[in-house]
């Protein structure tokens, strides 16, 4: 006899849509595996204010419908009051309200927010209300950037005091959620997978015809959102000085696009121009998942030069197609490139990366060991574990 699948309404902000259909991937693949034991209802509130659409950032938001289907689940994305900057501690209060009024029917045991904030603080006004527990799956900057801010830290550390269960993409944001107070024996980490069928080695040579790429050249990949953070610009200036050095420069491929939190793009131009990079960049623009193998197989390394990172995807994404990983030592990523057969580990600024590069030359990196390690991280098993968690949590009163 079957088990009784617990119902389970899901918060998410970040998760793909029509308009964004990478957006919050990750989430997408950890609740997709999670499905197979509880019954879903995943509600992905998009923030809103008036006249937000007749900015170039947010216009895409115009285009979420209120309903569709992700990844094989059913999602609603009800709209809620969010202003920029000065007013965002109040995007847990106006969550809350859409959340309440898009679930009044609703029947449910457990809640689950893949945030801290806003999703956790108004998951647990929510819970109170409708005497459920709930939990948090905490991702990065709600733990580890969000609590430097005077209001939004203390919504975070409520939120986090009030769950069942907290679980972490990272070991490193699990000891960030501990110095929040949150005691040991709720927590658990929950690292994220990695989906072997579309991440899997291509032939060099096969990669760069399709790509349209020159073989007999060196490529490096830099691959997420043109923001500050994500260091694409640490990138170019570390080509600049491999070519100031009269060294070799490999060509660096730099995929992604603008998103709301910024668009460095301009920037990015002005710095190749600058150096006289403009054979040795590429900015690709945004591709999707299925065309990433392509650019991973072609490189002799992925670079991602964040400067946060909870549990950054690309990291596995790169080593399951047999290509090592030039990373900065931030929160989780020292976490997947957990020893050098895997990648080089380098300090943010541009003279560490170029010294890296260099390395790349030298350093033997066996494709099977890399290939090897990222196999065994399956989002099935996250899914699994976050599945056990829903138990775990129903089996705890949470606190008022």
């Amino acid at each position: 006899m079957n088990p009784v699948k617990p119902r389970v309404l899901v918060i998410a902000t970040m998760f793909p849509n029509p308009a964004l259909p990478n957006f919050g991937i990750f989430v997408a693949r950890r609740l997709r595996a999670a499905a197979e034991f509880a019954d879903l209802e995943i509600l992905s509130p998009v923030p809103w204010f008036p006249f937000g659409t007749c900015l170039k950032r947010y216009r895409h938001r115009e285009h979420i419908p209120v309903r569709s289907e992700m990844f094989g689940l059913k999602v609603h994305y009800p709209r809620f009051l969010s202003i920029p900057r000065y007013f965002k501690p109040f995007d847990g209060i106006f969550l809350a309200a859409s959340i309440w009024w898009a679930t009044r029917r609703s029947k449910f045991d457990l809640i689950d927010a893949q945030l801290a904030f806003p999703e956790g603080w108004a998951a647990r006004l929510l819970a109170k209300l409708r005497r459920v527990p709930f939990c948090i799956t905490v991702r990065g900057h709600d733990v580890n950037h969000l609590p430097a801010f005077p209001v939004r830290g203390q919504q975070v550390r409520y939120a986090l005091s009030g769950a069942s269960r907290v679980m972490s993409v990272a070991e490193a944001l699990r000891q960030c959620v501990l110095s929040l107070g949150c005691p040991e024996d709720r927590t658990e980490t929950i690292p994220n997978g990695v989906d072997l069928k579309t991440f899997r080695p291509v032939p060099r040579e096969v990669a760069c015809q399709f790509l349209k790429l020159d073989p007999d050249k060196h490529y490096l990949v830099s691959v997420g959102h043109l923001v500050e953070r994500k260091g694409h610009h640490v990138l170019i200036e570390a080509l600049a000085l491999l070519k100031e050095r009269h060294r070799p420069v490999p060509t660096l491929a730099i995929i992604g696009a603008a998103s709301e939190e910024g668009d460095i793009s301009q920037h990015l131009r002005e710095l190749i121009a600058k150096h006289g990079l403009e054979a040795e960049v590429i900015l690709v623009g945004e591709q999707s998942p299925d065309k990433l193998p392509f650019w991973y197989s072609a490189a002799d390394a992925l670079c991602l030069a964040s400067s946060k990172e909870g549990w950054a995807n690309v990291l596995l994404e790169s080593l399951a197609c047999g290509t090592p990983v030039i990373g900065t030592r931030v929160w989780g990523t020292p976490e997947v490139i957990c020893n050098e057969s895997l990648g080089i580990l380098v300090t943010r600024d541009a003279k560490s990366f170029a010294l890296a590069f260099e390395q790349l030359r030298e350093r033997p990196f066996l494709k099977d060991e890399l290939i090897r390690h990222a196999s065994g991280y399956s989002w099935e098993q996250a899914g699994r574990k976050l599945a056990a968690n829903y138990q775990l949590a129903l089996g705890v009163v949470a606190r008022g």
